[in-house]
């Protein structure tokens, strides 16, 4: 199996949705259609600060070959004066997990990043999300931060 990733397209939106409702399902999250919709138009605009990738399978000929994406957002910090980017969205197909999918999904986050002239990405996962901390481990610092939220 080949795994190139590249920025997702329009011709991606089928296999993208069937995977990003996979993943709303392991984290026990519903998004309203309405809301989806309106990122992956996001994803497809230039002048959106939020961005996709997919992971395909180069080998697989019946166009069925999105294994994976990632989404991510550069935005302002007080800390720097350049932005950090905020690693949003990072999933793979099961199979998939554990042969360098995700690891590969992020160094193209990276790569985006350094070519914005962005040195930090940082991100977050669940506490029962072990599998991925096995990558994370690997690819990043865990840091202190207790991440706190309250809806308005």
């Amino acid at each position: 199996m080949t795994v190139t990733v590249r920025f997702a397209q329009s011709a991606d939106k089928q296999q993208f949705l069937d995977r990003w409702e996979l993943y709303n399902q392991f984290y026990k999250r519903t998004v309203p259609a309405d809301v989806t919709e309106e990122q992956w138009r996001r994803f497809l605009d230039p002048s959106s600060p939020v961005y996709c990738a997919v992971a395909v399978d180069s080998d697989k000929e019946d166009g069925a070959n999105v294994i994976g994406f990632v989404t991510w957002l550069p935005h302002i910090y007080t800390g720097s004066i350049e932005d950090v980017v905020y690693l949003h969205d990072l999933w793979s197909d099961e199979a998939q997990r554990n042969v360098g999918t995700g690891r590969k999904l992020m160094e193209f986050v990276y790569a985006d990043s350094k070519a914005k002239g962005i040195k930090r990405v940082y991100w977050h996962t669940q506490h029962f999300n072990h599998r991925a901390q096995l990558l994370y481990t690997k690819v990043g610092t865990k840091t202190d931060f207790v991440q706190y939220s309250h809806d308005v």
